[in-house]
């Protein structure tokens, strides 16, 4: 058994400043004082009083908007944040199945210090943002699943702190409507990121050698991931759309040592291709066709993902 509580009281405020008919400057900050308490966890005849915890915070943060033009715009932004443990990381103590989860009562909070350059630029049937970003963190809470004992099918699965982290990367969104068919609407986006290990104290679990996990990829974090949608409305009643998702595949140890995703608890990468049709039959009423998985594609995040599946809908809006 594993319980206990946590209490986030916080304040905030903003503001946005007008230097110039082009150039704005939104800013603010938040101040937060957070606890966790009533924390135990019971096993068997053993039980712990997990200490309570308490922190206080202040998260600044500042957004500087360029309008370029009546259809360009440039924002470059800094913040620092936050993020304190819930209370499933601090004490759920459970059974899953094969997993066995333990929690980490004496979870330090995220510290990120994150940036980002976004254009943005706007057709007469269309529009495009690209965006530069990075995230800086300091005793990152990340999660991992292992074999409780080595070669085992029970799995342990944990929470701990790194002590520096970096992602950084770059995200392309376009959409458009009407472009060569009137009634047809495309969007789609991609997203690249780097995300990596830059420094942890001691190893990345009790079988890696030091210094294993440093310059890794972080766990549960694909390095590339892309979508796109088309939708074409056939007639005022008629909409039928086809989607397309792509992501990598990714590690979910710290040392980048599950080298074999397409098993059981691996994580593959993928791409998936949906289709759907909607017809309106009356105000208010509607029926929908669809396929998930149209190409049938087989791959695994954890366990098999279902394959070609097919659905259907009726709807009645009052």
């Amino acid at each position: 058994e594993g319980d206990g509580k946590t209490r986030t009281q916080s304040v905030w405020a903003q503001d946005a400043w007008k230097l110039s008919s082009r150039l704005t400057l939104t800013y603010g900050g938040r101040y937060e004082r957070w606890t966790a308490f009533d924390g135990f966890n019971v096993n068997g005849a053993t039980t712990v009083t997990q200490p309570a915890l308490s922190a206080t915070r202040f998260s600044p943060k500042g957004v500087l908007s360029w309008a370029a033009s009546a259809d360009l715009t440039v924002t470059a932004s800094v913040a620092k944040a936050y993020r304190f443990a819930t209370a499933g990381e601090l004490f759920q103590l459970v059974t899953t199945g094969a997993t066995f989860t333990a929690p980490n009562p004496n979870l330090r909070p995220d510290d990120v210090l994150a940036t980002e350059l976004r254009v943005d630029r706007r057709f007469d049937r269309g529009r495009v943002q690209l965006a530069l970003f990075e995230d800086d963190v300091r005793d990152a809470i990340i999660a991992q699943f292992l074999p409780l004992v080595s070669g085992s099918n029970t799995l342990y699965s944990y929470v701990s702190n790194l002590d520096k982290v970096r992602a950084r990367g770059a995200e392309l969104v376009v959409s458009t409507h009407g472009v060569g068919l009137e009634r047809l609407d495309l969007s789609g986006s991609v997203t690249w990121l780097d995300a990596r290990v830059l420094a942890l104290s001691g190893a990345a679990n009790a079988t890696a050698t030091p210094g294993a996990a440093v310059g890794k990829f972080l766990p549960n974090i694909p390095n590339l991931r892309g979508s796109i949608q088309a939708s074409y409305r056939a007639s005022d009643r008629l909409n039928v759309s086809l989607a397309g998702r792509y992501s990598g595949p990714l590690y979910t140890t710290l040392d980048n040592a599950d080298v074999n995703p397409n098993t059981y608890q691996g994580f593959s990468g993928w791409f998936v291709a949906d289709a759907k049709a909607q017809y309106r039959l009356r105000r208010g009423v509607a029926f929908a066709l669809g396929v998930d998985n149209l190409l049938n594609r087989k791959y695994f995040l954890f366990h098999p993902f279902p394959q070609r599946t097919f659905v259907g809908s009726l709807t009645y809006d009052f």
